[in-house]
Formats: structure tokens, sequence, C-alpha cells
């Protein structure tokens, strides 16, 4: 009989991670740019659309849109976009931690977790699967995830609904599930920790106890505005370790 267990699954950008200096996020922004250019000779970043809380390829879409490219050409060529994305990323991940820093209590939460036998760390992002594991590698916790490693990335699916990019979200956590079941056992409980309200909207979308950090740029009241009447636990950040394996059940 597989034991049952229980998921926690991260976003990246803000929650386990915050962007810093004049090189924030350097490599991920730089592999968007050269996306563009490849695939559309565009000249382009991503900071010509609001982006935060998004995924990649919902961003991805936006930006060609502001450039005047039919949601539906965005959409046929996504698939493109994202694997120079990819490369570009996997040729220069030297620079994957370049502006980029692990936020307070991280390290020592997901060492924890790994030291329990019916606890799944995962990722749930809108990164693509490369990228968000990448940062995990140059930044040093990649082997503090459950392994065989799973998660819910933005390569995995898109909608192309940029009104609503929680929906995507959603189903990130829902493939995480589903994944884990494959790979770790049944799924006792489900917890989704993110910095953004469309973390907490995805989470209950999927049916996952959502954790909400006011650790990237949302406010604790506006994490705890996003669904009062609803399960969702709002903490200032990951950093009272104690705390949070107690939210989450394991102290």
């Amino acid at each position: 009989m597989k034991q049952r267990v229980t998921v926690i699954s991260f976003d990246v950008d803000g929650t386990l991670i915050h962007s810093v200096g004049a090189h924030a996020n350097l490599l991920h922004k730089a592999a968007f740019s050269h996306g563009f250019k490849d695939v559309f000779g565009l000249d382009t970043h991503i900071d010509v659309v609001h982006h935060h809380g998004s995924t990649d390829p919902l961003i991805i879409i936006k930006v060609l849109e502001h450039h005047g490219i039919q949601k539906e050409e965005a959409m046929a060529r996504l698939p493109e976009i994202q694997a120079a994305m990819e490369r570009y990323f996997q040729e220069h991940t030297d620079q994957a931690a370049v502006g980029l820093e692990l936020l307070p209590g991280v390290r020592e939460l997901l060492a924890r977790l790994q030291a329990l036998p019916n606890a799944a760390t995962c990722l749930v992002t809108g990164n693509l699967e490369p990228i968000g594991w990448g940062k995990m590698e140059r930044l040093g916790i990649l082997d503090l995830f459950s392994s065989p490693r799973f998660g819910g990335f933005g390569s995995d699916f898109c909608s192309g609904n940029t009104a609503e990019t929680w929906r995507d979200r959603g189903e990130f956590v829902r493939i995480a599930a589903r994944k884990c079941e494959e790979l770790h056992g049944s799924v006792a409980a489900r917890y989704h920790v993110g910095d953004t309200p469309m973390d907490i909207q995805a989470a209950l979308d999927a049916g996952a106890v959502p954790i909400g950090v006011a650790t990237g740029i949302f406010s604790r009241s506006e994490l705890e505005a996003v669904a009062p009447e609803a399960d969702v636990i709002v903490l200032d950040s990951l950093q009272d370790v104690e705390l949070v394996l107690q939210k989450l059940g394991f102290n």
C-alpha cells in the first residue's frame, strides 16, 4: 500500500526567492527577451505589461498582444518561444542566480520538511519547468525538494486566459497532485504556498489549502481580503519555521 503524504507546493518568485538589485531576475527576463527576438524579431521585454502573479506563457501572450499580435497566433507559437527561452536559460545557466536571493526561513523549512517521511514538497509556479528548477539548483536548494521531483509549471498548461491567471495556476496545483500520486503515494492533504492573490485563488480552485505569504508585492491585508470566508492561512513570511510547520499540521 502506498503511504499517505501531505503535499506542500511552493510558488517560486516572491515566495521562495526575491529579486534584488539592478540585475533583478536577470536570466529569466533575458530568456523572455531572447524568445521574443528569436521567434518574432521583437526587441522587447516583459515589463511592458503587468505580470505579477501571472505565468510565463500568459506573460508571453500579453507582451505579444501589446505589440499587436493576435492571441491566436501567439498561442500557436508558444511552443517555439518557450523552447527558445529554455535553450537560452540552459546556455547561460551560470547566471541563473544573478539578481536573486533566498528569502529568510526557506532553506531551513525545506530541510525540515525533507526529513518528514509523510511530506512531499514540490514547485507550483508559472515558470517554465527547466527555469524553475534551474533557479533552485543555482541557489543551492534543489536537493531539498522531494525526489523524484514533481510539480506544476507554466510549461504544463496554458489556457490563454490572461484576465484570470489564477485559473491556470489552479490547474498547476491539480497537475502536481496527480504527479505526487504517481511518484510518492496517495495524497492525504494539500497546501499551496504563494505570495499573490492568484496563488490563493488557485489553491482554493484546486481544493488545496492556501498559505499566503506577504513576501512579494502584496501586503498581508491584501492577501487576507482575497477570500475572507474561506480556509486561508496568511503569514508575514516563512521565517518562523516552527509556525509554518504547525500550520501544515506537522508540529
